[in-house]
């Protein structure tokens, strides 16, 4: 397994991540562990729901024109 040593944590931050490890009954070494495992679930959630939406408007022949992003949709949608 790898190993990582961080330094120069700013020692609230640091606090309040040993509240949260007392809290969840975990050492602050677990509690480091869990949060990167889950930071990497959520980010390969997300890319897996990026490549679906991609794949979906493939098989489907839908796009965007050029320069409008899924904001400029909704707010156009809130504003008609």
């Amino acid at each position: 397994m790898a190993s990582l040593t961080v330094r120069d944590i700013d020692d609230d931050d640091y606090e309040n991540l040993r509240r949260i490890a007392q809290k969840n009954n975990r050492s602050t070494s677990a509690q480091v562990r869990e949060m990167i495992a889950e930071a990497n679930r959520r980010n390969s959630s997300s890319q897996e729901a990026v490549a679906r939406l991609r794949e979906f408007q493939r098989k489907n022949g839908l796009k965007l024109p050029a320069g409008t992003t899924s904001l400029d949709l909704l707010r156009e949608e809130r504003d008609s």
